[in-house]
């Protein structure tokens, strides 16, 4: 059985936790796009909702909690957590047309929602993964970066 880090806030910092949770949301949405796949169209929107839950969370806790401590000790303003931001939007459009579209029992819709999500979500989550979440990691005493990972985890 794999070990769910998240459960026991081995989580040092915030690439780390929010890196995983990029991971888990990209299986959850495999999942359900499987689900699309073998036309089992109720249990993929059950599986969506959920997806959409987390994915939701996940926002939340970058611009309510992160975005906004970068900035602050970064010391800019409208710079990429602006862009980032925006992203998000775009995100949450794809997967309105996701949902949308299984709520609809229509799996075109679903993969023109996720050929608009995979056409965002790959650059997006680099930028986060490689600059935004590390440049706030190195902002950040270490007593600080395990005390906001171990926030971000109970959000």
């Amino acid at each position: 059985m794999p070990v769910d880090p998240a459960a026991d806030n081995e989580f040092e910092d915030v690439t780390q936790y929010l890196s995983w949770d990029h991971d888990g949301l990209e299986s959850m949405l495999t999942e359900v796009t499987h689900k699309v796949d073998a036309g089992e169209l109720d249990e993929a929107l059950k599986r969506c909702r959920d997806w959409d839950q987390r994915l939701v969370r996940h926002i939340r806790i970058e611009e309510e909690l992160l975005f906004p401590l970068f900035d602050a000790r970064a010391g800019i303003v409208a710079g990429p957590t602006a862009a980032l931001r925006e992203e998000h939007r775009e995100i949450r459009r794809a997967v309105r047309i996701m949902r949308d579209g299984l709520a609809q029992r229509d799996p075109v819709a679903f993969r023109q929602g996720l050929a608009f999500l995979r056409s965002v979500l790959p650059g997006h989550n680099s930028k986060e993964e490689h600059l935004l979440f590390p440049a706030t990691d190195r902002l950040l005493s270490d007593s600080e970066r395990r005390a906001l990972s171990g926030r971000l985890q109970r959000e």
